[in-house]
Parts: structure tokens; C-alpha cells; sequence
């Protein structure tokens, strides 16, 4: 479905990409991983078109990713949700961007009820508590059932139990819309629970460093299994090597 082939990206004389290279599958969860400033939010901004001038190619269904018109939710680190807006106003801001969207009040009850948030919606996001607008945040990405879910650190700002619960409600979420999906995360764990495959990179300039199908790929395994764990410990260690 979604095609990267050696997309290389510099910000003034500074190479920040270093011919990144990778497919994804329609359906599929990727986690990205690798240290702090290699280009992980790069990447999803350009996927999202946030970053037009890269070198490489970028095709979606055989075709230029951006020379058609195709459904993208965006989580950001900071949510993205506006301050001034009501938790409804922020979900269905989508459909206000972009007039070509058909709303369906149907598809809007079902994804605010499997999240929970229905009873938020007449609230402000200062209102909210950290777990309850990152679900907005996932509402508003899955409201336009996209063709492609991109979420950079979507956890991050969250302690562990919220971020934990926020995991599971993702996974049980996208199991019902089944979004092709790339997260970036610096959490081990969270890329073993989470990602089909995760994407291993390198320091700036990043380059792809390994591709690791993950064999506990299952839906919603809980994070402490030791299956997880050892998983996580084989990412370490490959990150480790590759730093080196």
C-alpha cells in the first residue's frame, strides 16, 4: 500500500534522512524507533505533507503520494487539540478542513463510545485530564476513517497506567477500523506491544538500521508479558550495536 524508497531529507546544510527505505502493508501497525533527533517526526511530517521538499519517492497504491487525494489522521506529540474549541468542535474539525468529507453521526457516536468519551464532548481540552484528551486526540484521527493513521509519540506525555489503559483503547479502537498505522516511539515496550513491524533507525542522518517482524504481534497482548519484555531487550541491544 504504502511505498518509501530512498527518501533522504536536509534542513539547510544539515542531512536529517539518509535514504530511508520501507514498505508498509494496507492494515498494518509499524512502530518507528531510534534516538532522540534522528528523524523519526520527520518522516510523518512528509507522509502528512507538513514537509514537501525531500529527495526519493513516496507512492500510495502504485501512485505519488501527494499528487492524490487520500484520508490522513495525525496525532502530534502535543495532541493538537485547539484550547478555544469544545471537545465535539475539536473531533469534528476534520470534516470543517475539508469540505469533501461526508459525516456520518453514526460512525461519531460509535468511535466517542468505544473510547469513552462521550459524555466529554460539551467540555473544554483544559478540562480534560492527559488520558482523556489523547483519546479525543485518537477520536478525531479515526472519525474520517483514514487511510493512513500517523502518531508521533502519542503516549509519551503520559504516566505509565494512563498510557497503558490509552494503548489498549488504541488497539481495541483500530482493531474495529483497521487504519494502516505508523506510530514513532522511544518506548521499547510500547514498539513491542503495538508494531506488527518496527522500524529500527539510526542516529541523524537516519538511516534504517533493521526491520523486525514482531512475532508477538496479537492485538492488545498485555504490556508485561515476558514475550514483550524480551522483545523489547532484543531491540535494546540491536539500537545498542547500531549506536556504536
Amino acid at each position: 500500500m504504502l511505498n518509501i524508497k530512498d527518501l533522504s531529507v536536509s534542513i539547510g546544510k544539515t542531512k536529517i534522512l539518509n535514504d530511508i527505505s520501507f514498505s508498509i502493508k494496507k492494515g498494518d501497525i509499524v512502530a518507528i524507533v531510534g534516538p532522540s533527533g534522528c528523524g523519526k517526526s520527520t518522516i510523518l511530517n512528509i507522509l502528512s505533507g507538513v514537509i514537501k521538499n525531500y529527495k526519493g519517492s513516496i507512492t500510495l497504491n502504485n501512485e505519488p503520494i501527494h499528487n492524490q487525494h487520500f484520508k490522513c489522521g495525525y496525532v502530534p506529540q502535543t495532541l493538537g487539540l485547539l484550547p478555544w474549541k469544545k471537545v465535539r468542535q475539536n473531533i469534528l474539525l476534520p470534516y470543517k478542513i475539508d469540505k469533501r468529507m461526508e459525516k456520518s453521526n453514526e460512525d461519531i457516536n460509535k468511535i466517542t463510545s468505544e473510547l469513552g468519551i462521550t459524555e466529554l464532548l460539551d467540555r473544554y481540552p483544559s478540562q480534560l485530564s492527559g488520558g482523556q484528551r489523547q483519546r479525543v486526540a485518537l477520536a478525531r484521527a479515526f472519525i474520517t476513517k483514514p487511510d493512513l493513521l500517523l502518531m508521533d509519540e502519542p503516549f509519551s506525555a503520559l504516566d505509565d497506567m494512563t498510557a497503558d489503559i490509552s494503548r489498549k483503547l488504541f488497539i481495541e479502537t483500530w482493531e474495529q477500523h483497521q487504519a494502516t498505522t505508523i506510530i514513532t516511539t522511544h518506548n521499547l515496550i510500547e514498539a513491542a506491544t503495538l508494531g506488527k513491524y518496527i522500524i529500527l533507525l539510526s542516529q541523524s542522518p537516519a538511516q534504517v538500521m533493521h526491520i523486525i517482524e514482531n512475532p508477538n504481534f496479537n492485538r492488545g497482548k498485555e504490556t508485561n508479558g515476558k514475550e514483550i519484555y524480551d522483545l523489547s531487550k532484543q531491540l535494546k541491544e540491536l539500537l545498542r550495536h547500531s549506536q556504536i
